[in-house]
C-alpha cells in the first residue's frame, strides 16, 4: 500500500512537470511532445502496455502583430492558427449576418463586432458540433475574400478572439472592445501585420492498459494539450495527475474482471480535437464494452469541493458510486455539464462520469486559458482523494462486472 504523503507529493511532481517545467504544451509543439513522452513513461514504471495513437495536425507559432491607425498603434492579437498578413486598406464594419450578406469587401479590412461577435465560430470543418449560423458565416466571409478580418473580443477584460480554425485562411487578428471606437471610427486606411506560421506536424494520444484479455472495461481519459499562451495547470495537468496516479494505485490492486484503460487525451484544446476523432475512429466499435468512461478535467482547485456528474448511467450505478460518495466529504454531486472529453461518451449512451472542481465554473472566463492558470491554484490533497475514489468506484464496479 502505497504511503499517502509520497503518493501526494508525487501528484505535486506530476502537476510541476507538466505545467511548469514543460508548460505550455498546444498539440504538435515540441513540448507537447515532451508531455507526451512523461506521461507514457509513468504509465510504462507502473506497468501498463502502452500504445502511442499518432495523428496529423498544426503546429503554429506567433510572432509580433500590430495594428496601426495612422502614427497610432493598437494592441491586437492574432487569432489562433492564423495565417500571416501585411495588409493596409481602408476597414468595412460588419456587425450581423444581414450587413455581410450585402457589403463588399473585396480588398478591405472586415471589421467584426456586434452581433457577429457574440460567441467563438466553430471551425469549419469541425464535425462534433457546428451551428448552421456559423457555417453561413464562413462561407459568406471566404466568399467576400476581404483582405484580412479583425473582431472585436469577445470578453471585455481579456482578448478571447471569435476564430480559432486551422482550417480557415482568412488572415484575422483580435482587439479589445474598449478599442472599437478607435478602429470603426477611422476614416484613413489602417495597416494590419501579423507574423505567424503554421507547421506540418504530428501529436499523439497516450492510451495505456492493464488486464486487456476481458470484455469490459473502465475508460478514464484527461486532455493534456492546452490553448497557446497558458501553462494549463488546472486545465489540464491535474487531470493527467489522476490518471498517473490511478496507475499506480491499481498496480498494487486487482479489478475482477475488468480491464482498465488510461487515455491521454491530446487535442481537446485544439481546433478540431484531432486525438478525440482518431480516437473515435478506431475503438468507437468498442464503445459497448465499456463498463464506465470516467473524465478528469480541472479538478483539484484550492478551497473547492469536487464535483461529479453523471451522464447515461443506469439507477443502479448511480446509486452504487453515490453510496461510495458517502465517504468522501470533499466530492459532491453537481448535474451534468456538457464541455469536455466525456461528451464523447455520452453521447454514444455510455455510462459516463465527469469529475472537475465546483468551483471551476467561475473561472472559464478569468483563468482557463489563461496566463494566470498555474500551479499555485492546485490542491494535491484534493486530487488524491478524488482518485481514493474512483479507485474505490472502480472496484465497487469492477466486482459487478465479474457477475454481470
Amino acid at each position: 500500500m502505497q504511503n499517502s504523503s509520497e503518493l501526494i507529493k508525487r501528484i505535486k511532481h506530476h502537476i510541476q512537470q507538466l505545467s511548469v517545467t514543460i508548460g505550455e504544451r498546444p498539440t504538435g509543439s515540441a513540448a507537447n511532445h515532451r508531455a507526451e513522452h512523461y506521461i507514457k513513461q509513468i504509465f510504462l514504471d507502473n506497468q501498463l502496455q502502452v500504445k502511442l495513437q499518432k495523428f496529423d495536425c498544426i503546429d503554429w507559432e506567433k510572432n509580433k502583430t500590430t495594428l496601426h491607425i495612422g502614427e497610432t498603434e493598437v494592441h491586437v492579437e492574432p487569432s489562433p492558427y492564423s495565417l500571416p498578413c501585411n495588409v493596409q486598406a481602408d476597414i468595412a464594419v460588419v456587425e450581423n449576418i444581414s450587413q455581410l450578406e450585402q457589403i463588399d469587401l473585396a480588398g478591405k479590412i472586415a471589421v467584426l463586432c456586434g452581433g457577429l461577435t457574440q460567441e467563438p465560430l466553430m471551425p469549419k470543418n469541425f464535425s462534433f458540433y457546428n451551428p448552421e449560423h456559423h457555417q453561413k458565416i464562413i462561407h459568406l466571409l471566404e466568399e467576400k475574400k476581404p483582405a484580412a478580418i479583425l473582431t472585436a473580443s469577445l470578453n471585455d477584460k481579456q482578448l478571447v478572439p471569435v476564430f480559432e480554425d486551422g482550417d480557415f485562411d482568412i488572415s484575422s487578428a483580435v482587439f479589445s472592445t474598449n478599442d472599437k471606437d478607435v478602429i470603426i471610427q477611422s476614416t484613413s486606411p489602417i495597416h494590419l501585420s501579423i507574423d505567424s506560421r503554421r507547421k506540418k506536424a504530428t501529436g499523439a494520444n497516450v492510451i495505456a492498459r492493464r488486464n486487456q484479455t476481458t470484455r469490459n472495461k473502465f475508460v478514464v481519459t484527461a486532455h493534456f494539450d492546452t490553448k497557446p499562451g497558458t501553462l494549463g495547470a488546472l486545465d489540464n495537468a491535474v487531470g493527467v495527475a489522476v490518471l498517473l496516479t490511478l496507475s499506480e494505485l491499481l498496480k498494487d490492486t486487482s479489478l475482477i474482471n475488468a480491464g482498465v484503460e488510461f487515455v491521454a487525451f491530446n487535442g481537446e484544446d485544439y481546433f478540431s480535437m484531432p486525438g478525440q476523432t482518431a480516437y473515435l475512429n478506431t475503438y468507437g466499435s468498442e464503445f459497448n464494452q465499456i463498463t464506465l468512461a470516467i473524465n478528469c478535467d480541472g479538478l483539484g482547485l484550492k478551497n473547492s469541493k469536487t464535483s461529479i456528474s453523471f451522464m447515461e448511467c443506469s439507477e443502479k450505478c448511480v446509486s452504487q458510486i453515490e453510496s461510495i460518495r458517502q465517504s468522501f466529504r470533499t466530492i459532491e454531486q453537481l448535474p451534468p455539464w456538457y464541455q469536455g472529453d466525456h461528451m464523447l461518451f455520452a453521447s454514444a449512451q455510455v455510462p459516463t462520469l465527469a469529475i472537475t472542481s465546483t468551483g471551476i465554473f467561475d473561472l472559464v472566463d478569468t483563468v482557463i486559458h489563461t496566463t494566470r492558470d498555474t500551479q499555485d491554484l492546485t490542491d494535491p490533497g484534493l486530487i488524491y482523494e478524488a482518485c481514493l475514489f474512483l479507485q474505490a468506484v472502480m472496484n465497487s464496479l469492477g466486482q459487478d462486472a465479474s457477475q454481470g
